[in-house]
């Protein structure tokens, strides 16, 4: 059974159960199924298995009955690891939090799924604090790509990207402060956005406030709009939570489409990235019916990936805690501990210099994208990243922030939106769609247009979505 682009993987689970070809307890029972036989992608790191197989059986009483059900009702859903899950730990794939409480109320995204009927089946496995481009730490190890074992679905949200392209949950949560969800949906063939600063709230006390967010992942245009519109919300106590993303003049045309290879700098970038992404930019202004503009230089100088990383290690190692860092150092992950003692050595002037420094980086965004132009770029600058995250680097030291064109975006606060755009030795390559502050929804229409045009998997070879065992 073939899943329709137009109402996209979650509609077309909606609409078996609608039609009684499939019950929410059969989908919960075939996620959790799926979890414990692809133990070899080590993706997901807990199962709730018995709150699972309850929140179904009670869905399926209700549409028994006849009750009206929300949109994602009997939808398996896994929740990224450094998010709160009812019932569960939240161990930030560190061994600081490995034995910690199991927690006993779910964080913001997680209600809101719920609400809408979704059921949580586990929990996905991400570096030690959601501080590296891949996923491996020392408390569950490694993810691997379904794309290709051995290769990282990159990260920081790659247990999320590789459960959902392996076919092992309908949906998966991830967050996004420097490319942690545009980065695993470009290396596992999906859509993955980066909201607009201030558009994606969450009750939680959380550090860095403004730099990073819920951020969806998904298969289809039509899902990713599903998600936005019930996770791109205010909350309350968030004080980042300004404005919500636009939602009228959605079918305004596209103005100018500007494109480049590395937003900072002006850095060569990997042969095969840029051939590939010379190829899709020219098809997507085909599929827009625009001329695309090849920009030369990045639009943005190279010290703005410096300030980003001043700000949020910063705030990030201190939401981690500087005394239990330096209590328990000898417990971090090698490979992020020089991310933590750059933000415990971050001076007050230094921080203050970064966060005025980066409004000049906005405004060059903002001058740049108007109301209606869009941005280009290769989500990634080089070809895939191996498990573990070793790139020809010195041990203890961290993945080079110049491999990635995401960074800047968190600064700016501007959206990105990660789409398949074809293959690179049999992988996937993801190019980048930027907007707007706002236009996050817009952003979605607009790339409507390159689904049509340029349909891509919906999942990894050998791998099938949900709704298929139905058939």
């Amino acid at each position: 059974m073939s899943i329709p682009q137009a109402g996209g993987l979650l509609g077309a689970l909606s609409a078996a159960q609608h039609r009684g070809e499939v019950t929410a307890v059969q989908l919960a029972q075939e996620s959790l199924d799926r979890i414990a036989a692809a133990i070899d992608l080590n993706a997901v790191v807990a199962m709730d298995v018995e709150g699972a197989m309850t929140r179904a059986g009670e869905i399926d009483a209700l549409r028994k009955s006849g009750a009206a059900l929300p949109a994602l009702a009997g939808v398996p859903v896994l929740i990224k690891d450094n998010t709160d899950v009812r019932g569960l730990r939240t161990t930030h794939g560190s061994l600081l939090h490995a034995e910690s409480e199991v927690v006993d109320r779910d964080d913001t995204v997680t209600a809101r799924l719920r609400a809408a009927g979704a059921v949580v089946v586990g929990k996905t496995n991400l570096p030690e604090f959601a501080m590296e481009s891949f996923t491996d730490n020392l408390v569950f190890g490694a993810t691997h790509n379904p794309w290709r074992h051995g290769s990282s679905p990159g990260g920081s949200s790659g247990g999320s990207a590789a459960a959902l392209s392996a076919g092992l949950a309908a949906i998966a949560t991830g967050t996004d402060g420097g490319g942690s969800t545009r980065i695993p949906a470009a290396l596992c063939g999906l859509l993955g956005l980066k909201p607009t600063s201030g558009v994606a709230g969450s009750t939680a006390a959380r550090l860095p406030i403004d730099l990073s967010s819920t951020a969806p992942l998904a298969h289809t245009v039509a899902d990713l709009r599903l998600l936005a519109q019930l996770t791109l919300r205010p909350a309350l106590g968030d004080p980042s939570c300004v404005r919500g993303p636009e939602t009228k003049n959605l079918d305004r045309p596209v103005g100018r489409i500007f494109a480049v290879r590395r937003i900072a700098g002006d850095q060569g970038v990997d042969a095969e990235v840029e051939k590939s992404f010379l190829s899709a930019t020219e098809h997507f202004g085909m599929a827009l019916g625009r001329k695309v503009e090849i920009l030369d230089g990045g639009v943005l100088d190279a010290g703005v990936d410096e300030v980003w990383a001043t700000i949020y290690a910063a705030e990030d190692s201190y939401a981690l805690g500087w005394e239990i860092a330096r209590q328990r150092y000898d417990e971090l992950d090698p490979r992020i501990a020089p991310w933590v003692d750059k933000g415990m050595a971050t001076s007050l002037d230094q921080y203050l210099k970064a966060r005025q420094e980066r409004c000049e980086y906005v405004r060059a965004l903002d001058d740049l994208l108007l109301s209606n132009n869009i941005l280009l770029s290769p989500t990634l600058n080089t070809v895939g990243l191996p498990a573990d995250g070793r790139i020809d680097i010195a041990p203890g030291e961290s993945v080079p922030m110049d491999l990635f064109n995401t960074a800047a975006l968190n600064l700016t606060g501007h959206p990105g939106l990660s789409v398949p755009a074809g293959t690179i030795d049999g992988m996937p390559f993801g190019m980048q769609v930027i907007g707007p502050r706002g236009s996050d929804r817009w952003l979605l229409e607009v790339v409507v247009a390159w689904e049509r045009a340029h349909p891509w998997p919906l999942m990894a070879p050998g791998y099938q979505p949900l709704i298929e065992f139905t058939a």
